[in-house]
């Protein structure tokens, strides 16, 4: 993984736990995980944290944009629990796409 993208994924985790959430895990996927990026490519990130059990869809978006200020690149993220994203199978973009393309990166 390029060392911007790198950097610009811990800086996101920071800010996250800076606003209290405790991130499980952050998976990679997209353009960026399939080494298939170009200088118009976002970040695709799914951001994996129990914090977001109790939030509604609209909580949750609110929390990763506030995270998201100041990241110097297009990033789009999706919060799950971790028990949401274990249950995501074959079928579905998470299943399909990020688990089976996405690289963890924390």
């Amino acid at each position: 993984m390029d060392k911007e993208i790198h950097f610009i994924i811990a800086e996101y985790r920071q800010k996250l736990e800076d606003l209290g959430v405790k991130v499980q895990k952050i998976i990679l996927y997209g353009s960026y995980a399939c080494r298939r990026a170009t200088e118009e490519s976002d970040i695709d990130l799914v951001v994996v944290s129990d914090n977001f059990k109790d939030m509604d869809l609209w909580e949750r978006l609110c929390l990763l944009g506030r995270a998201r200020i100041g990241i110097r690149k297009p990033v789009e993220i999706l919060g799950l629990t971790e028990e949401e994203f274990a249950a995501e199978q074959g079928g579905t973009f998470i299943g399909d796409e990020v688990k089976s393309k996405g690289v963890e990166v924390i």
